[in-house]
């Protein structure tokens, strides 16, 4: 931690420069762990609050959405129900459909740019984006495959070959919950991988500025001690592009914000290491 404090006061990179490269190392690996576990805690915040809406809306409109779904019942690939067109169209985004007649399927894709449409023998999902205009169309065919969904006075009941399931909100918000537990360890692993691959990576790359500003300073340094300085000179920028995003703050061209925040620290430490390093 005093690692952590003591890389934004230059006077502290002369000792540094003398110690070991595995300590350095180690040291980045704590910082990275450290900086994951912040940045994880304000996206499990932000993906709770997610599934707190979620469980809201499940709560207020699972049990309407039951009342106005047909049976649907599917045997050997084949729909058996329900006999008539059924279209459940959210605002114009996205739509619902079941089209029992196969002459009606071409007519029904064209009018809907979002949907996921069941038809006698196949589930076809669509999707358009904005940009372009273009749209993803994926079919998958229900072969010899036999289910059933049943509408409840809560949610649904679905019937899969042998297997049965109740679909109401306290058997979602129970999984919700349960999903809610692994936010924060997928999240911390997400962000300890990206930052594990990132941070030495530009500890590699900026070498090369710290081998420029040592040559403009007169002054010759082992690479081991390039290293040294430049994994603690990595700490200001980093938490500074942690800090903008946990408070959610945005700036342009902050990638080279980050670079000139990391090559100043470099040339600070570097003019303060006022000890002759020894070759590697």
């Amino acid at each position: 931690m005093f690692g952590m404090f003591g890389a934004f006061d230059p006077r502290f990179y002369p000792r540094v420069v003398r110690q070991s490269v595995g300590r350095s190392i180690g040291f980045l690996v704590v910082f990275v762990l450290i900086i994951s576990a912040l940045v994880s805690v304000k996206y499990t915040f932000v993906a709770l609050s997610g599934l707190s809406a979620a469980k809201k809306w499940v709560d207020e409109n699972m049990p309407r959405a039951a009342r106005e779904f047909p049976v649907v019942s599917v045997k050997q690939g084949e729909l058996i129900e329900p006999k008539q067109r059924f279209v459940k169209d959210y605002e114009k985004q996205f739509a619902i459909i079941i089209e029992p007649d196969p002459a009606n399927v071409s007519a029904v894709m064209a009018q809907y740019p979002n949907l996921a449409l069941l038809t006698r023998n196949q589930l076809i999902t669509k999707q358009t984006t904005t940009r372009n205009a273009s749209a993803e169309i994926k079919t998958y065919n229900l072969e010899n495959r036999s289910f059933s969904i049943t509408p409840g006075p809560d949610g649904f009941k679905l019937a899969f070959e042998q297997k049965r399931f109740d679909i109401v909100p306290r058997i979602v918000n129970r999984w919700i919950d349960i999903a809610g537990m692994f936010i924060f360890p997928v999240l911390l692993l997400f962000w300890f991988s990206v930052y594990t691959f990132t941070k030495p990576l530009h500890v590699l790359i900026f070498s090369l500025a710290s081998m420029i500003i040592a040559g403009v300073l007169k002054t010759k340094f082992a690479y081991s001690q390039l290293w040294n300085i430049g994994v603690y000179a990595l700490v200001p920028a980093t938490c500074l592009a942690a800090a903008m995003d946990i408070m959610g703050l945005r700036f342009p061209f902050f990638a080279l914000i980050y670079c000139i925040v990391y090559t100043t620290y470099l040339y600070l430490a570097l003019r303060s290491v006022t000890v002759t390093p020894s070759e590697a």
